[in-house]
């Protein structure tokens, strides 16, 4: 027998064992959806409660202090996203992100904290998360985590710093021609996924927002 037939064997043999496995009744399944469905809206409600009043806002007073960080557009109620986009000052695109996640039975809320650099200049701790039981929130204890994860992020972050005065004198990349200009000499910005572009012109400003993916390839700085 060819390796080929072998593992076709050991296909037919986990399916036909699958196949001898008791199933769930329709009563069964009634009472487990009947149990699982009200974790589920209560989790969606915590979720979105704890995005809105606890994440949201630290994460807006961070970027309130940087003219290149910029709340990624809401798509979902269950995570909150900030970019910091590349420049003189700081050079690295950076993304700030927090998800409220929760364990198959639905038993535990998780938040999630995800730190994306790009280079990478410096060590730091791209992923950890906090665990608490759904039945025992605790906001005191959820903010505090998440202000220490900014703070530690923070930390992190002003290593990148070179020092320059303001960003207004940042030198950009034109993601449409190329061309290399001041922050504050841009004639137009754009916003893709969270990522800040700017423009010498109306016009290269036009054909970016008509066709984003197109000139992504610019954006090496």
């Amino acid at each position: 027998m060819d390796e080929s037939s072998k593992f076709s064997r050991q296909i037919e043999l986990r399916l036909a064992a699958s196949r001898r496995e008791p199933r769930w009744s329709a009563e069964q399944a009634q009472r487990f959806m009947a149990d699982f469905e009200p974790r589920q809206r209560r989790f969606e409600e915590i979720a979105g409660r704890l995005v809105a009043t606890i994440v949201r806002p630290r994460m807006e007073k961070l970027a309130s202090y940087f003219e290149n960080a910029k709340l990624a557009k809401a798509d979902r109620n269950d995570r909150c996203a900030c970019w910091f986009g590349y420049s003189n000052r700081f050079p690295a695109t950076t993304k700030v992100e927090f998800a409220i996640e929760h364990d198959e039975p639905i038993e535990n809320l998780v938040v999630a904290y995800e730190l994306y650099m790009m280079p990478v200049f410096l060590k730091f701790d791209a992923h950890d998360n906090l665990r608490t039981p759904l039945s025992q929130i605790d906001e005191t204890v959820i903010s505090a985590w998440v202000e220490r994860k900014l703070l530690e992020f923070l930390d992190t972050y002003l290593r990148l710093d070179r020092g320059a005065e303001n960003f207004e004198l940042d030198v950009l990349v034109d993601p449409v021609c190329g061309m290399r200009i001041s922050r504050g000499a841009a004639k137009a910005d754009a916003d893709y996924r969270g990522h800040p572009y700017y423009f010498c012109s109306e016009d290269c400003h036009r054909r970016f927002v008509a066709e984003p993916l197109r000139y992504i390839r610019f954006e090496t700085h």
